[in-house]
């Protein structure tokens, strides 16, 4: 069987770069930088299953099963993830991009221009303090992760080689 751990590494250096450009849609505000950084974390997963899978199953001519096609996916998405995470920490630290409080003030200061009343903000925005540090971090590497194993699955089928092909079990 050959060595997976190549295309996991191209398909987390995607998710990766994909993940950054998340974060710096996330930290630029407003509501236009929030829709595009939800549809990015989508992409993080797809495009980076999605790339671990095809270079996997091109480079060695193989079809793989939809488990292996999982198993890709949720490696190389949580590992790009996690470079980006330590990169985004590292951004914060050397203050290129706000902290953590800087975003969810800046948070609040938007759900009080938009009216909402105090109690709604201030249970909103617990939430999203609670979900701020390792936990939020935790919580999206273990989501990610999973979108990752599913989009490596269909990937798995859609990157099929010919019949006259390896079929790895």
């Amino acid at each position: 069987m050959p060595s997976k751990s190549r295309s996991v590494l191209i398909g987390a250096g995607v998710a990766a770069v994909l993940a950054l450009i998340q974060v710096v849609l996330t930290v630029s505000g407003g509501t236009a930088g929030q829709y595009l950084s939800s549809l990015v974390c989508c992409l993080v997963a797809i495009l980076g299953a999605g790339t671990a899978v095809w270079h996997y199953t091109s480079a060695n001519r193989l079809t793989i099963p939809a488990g292996t096609g999982a198993g890709l996916g949720a490696a190389a998405v949580a590992a790009g993830y996690l470079v980006a995470y330590v990169v985004g920490e590292v951004l914060q630290a050397l203050g290129v991009t706000p902290s953590d409080a800087e975003i969810i003030a800046r948070s609040r200061q938007q759900l009080v221009d938009q009216g909402m009343d105090p109690a709604q903000i201030d249970q909103g925005l617990q939430m999203a303090e609670m979900l701020s540090g390792p936990l939020g971090a935790a919580v999206s590497l273990l989501m990610l992760a999973v979108l990752g194993a599913v989009a490596g699955a269909i990937a798995a089928a859609v990157f099929k080689r010919g019949e006259g092909e390896d079929y790895e079990v």
